[in-house]
């Protein structure tokens, strides 16, 4: 597997010049310069800007050295699944997902999992939403289990399993506050003005979550400024504290009962999060990864 211009790529885009590059992968300047302009004849497209100060990398650049950092990832997967075998290892199957959800999922098929193909290995890699994601997307994770507010921006396969609406909560006491004891899953909610959430107490979702760069953009284009006195990657906290009064939230809907203390609000635009399997693209599609496939899809 011969991937000298993967690994050249890298490099200098790494070093930020093709003197550092060359020291580096202990080549001469002259011929890192050459096979640059070799491949970038053979694409028949700049790469790299090249100037006194270093080398900035065009947009077909970014696009290259994307695949080459994928490419040396199956290379290395690929060397580690062989000395595996040649050391009678186990192979194993990863799958990332946050700790609440995303491990329930996990236990759940755990066992089925192991009963048909006990000789491969099931990980779980802890990680919030984005970040699984990410391990996805290079490769370290077979599957991630994670929301996604656009599921069209993913770069790898993304199946949507549901969609929920995220919704405005304020505690019953609060001056909007009604009485949800007949809200249901299908009833329309009232609508929530943004702006009325200026200076008021805020619990914001941590940053590790997906929805949190759509909140502040949210804030921002509406020109609102919530009073944020808590932050936390748990949903879970934060609707309990809504229930006892400490402020507003914006959770999905899912989490509410009509026996809870709390009035549950809709945005307009409404606003939703999908909860969505991601799948790696150049994984190997074996007997066991299909079966887990068709596991985590139900």
């Amino acid at each position: 597997m011969n991937t000298t211009s993967q690994q050249y790529m890298v490099a200098l885009a790494q070093e930020g010049s093709i003197t550092a590059a060359a020291r580096r992968l202990g080549v001469s300047q002259s011929g890192l310069c050459s096979w640059l302009d070799s491949l970038e004849e053979q694409l028949g497209i700049k790469l790299v800007l090249r100037s006194r100060k270093g080398v900035i990398l065009t947009p077909a650049g970014q696009l290259y050295l994307n695949g080459s950092r994928r490419m040396l990832a199956v290379q290395q997967r690929t060397i580690a699944a062989l000395a595996s075998l040649r050391n009678g290892e186990r192979p194993f199957l990863k799958v990332a997902g946050t700790p609440g959800g995303g491990a329930q999922i996990f236990a759940q098929i755990f066992g089925a999992f192991t009963n048909r193909f006990p000789t491969v290995q099931l990980q779980f890699i802890e990680s919030y939403n984005r970040k699984a994601l990410q391990l996805v997307e290079e490769g370290t994770a077979d599957f991630a289990l994670c929301s996604l507010p656009d599921p069209d921006v993913c770069q790898s396969t993304c199946l949507v399993k549901r969609r929920t609406e995220l919704v405005v909560f304020l505690p019953n006491q609060y001056p909007m506050g009604y009485d949800a004891s007949r809200v249901y899953s299908e009833t329309e909610l009232p609508v929530f003005p943004l702006q009325q959430l200026e200076g008021m107490p805020f619990m914001m979702p941590g940053e590790e979550m997906s929805y949190y760069p759509v909140l502040q953009q949210l804030f921002q284009s509406a020109g609102v400024f919530p009073k944020v006195i808590f932050q936390s990657s748990n949903t879970g906290i934060l609707y309990q504290m809504v229930c006892r009064g400490c402020g507003a939230a914006i959770l999905p809907r899912k989490m509410f009962s009509a026996t809870d203390p709390v009035s549950p609000f809709s945005l307009r635009p409404k606003l939703y999060n999908h909860s969505c399997l991601i799948i790696r693209n150049d994984a190997e599609k074996t007997p066991a990864w299909n079966y887990l496939l068709e596991l985590l899809s139900n």
